[in-house]
């Protein structure tokens, strides 16, 4: 997990425990109501922690990992070359990766790789990369299906990874795929 995702982790739990410890602190003359709540708010508490473990972020991994895995899994992967420069690139993060649905689908169906191409410079080359952001979907078996220069909102996004997915791009056009959905 990269040091975001697990700064994000825990800012969450820490906000949660105050919140738990805060609400505890008030006076009940109850103690039978106050052990039910208790429970209660603990079981609220881990749903919110797995929750927010889930959608803190996107499972990156390095291209080594993420190619065995994705084999291992029979998953597509999501490709991703960025630099910490690059305006697209942050506004990708803070909108399209951040969205819920895309989120989930990505965790849930995707193996998921990024490279920095200031620090893989001869990577990002042998890719081909001109410009940042850069996307590339490929196979299982790492055979490439396709790639997508430039910035890409939330909703289209989306429907990008549904027509990988589905490995609807083996028989038919995106705009026809658009069309049945």
């Amino acid at each position: 997990m990269k040091k975001e995702n697990i700064l994000v982790v825990a800012i969450i739990c820490i906000a949660i425990a105050g919140a738990l410890i805060y609400f505890n602190l008030k006076p009940d003359n109850d103690a039978n109501a106050n052990s039910v709540a208790h429970q209660a708010t603990r079981s609220i508490e881990q749903k919110e922690i797995i929750t927010a473990a889930k959608t803190s972020g996107i499972g990156w991994q390095s291209y080594a990992k993420g190619i065995d895995i994705a084999k291992t899994q029979d998953k597509p992967v999501f490709l991703y070359f960025h630099a910490d420069w690059c305006t697209y690139c942050t506004k990708l993060k803070k909108t399209t990766f951040a969205d819920r649905n895309v989120l989930n689908y990505l965790n849930d169906n995707f193996i998921s790789i990024a490279i920095d191409t200031e620090k893989e410079k001869a990577f990002a080359s042998q890719w081909g990369v001109k410009g940042l952001p850069t996307l590339w979907f490929l196979k299982s078996d790492s055979s490439k299906i396709s790639n997508l220069p430039g910035y890409v909102g939330p909703d289209q996004f989306l429907t990008i990874l549904k027509y990988i997915r589905t490995q609807s791009y083996e028989k038919m056009s995106f705009s026809e795929f658009v069309k049945t959905i």
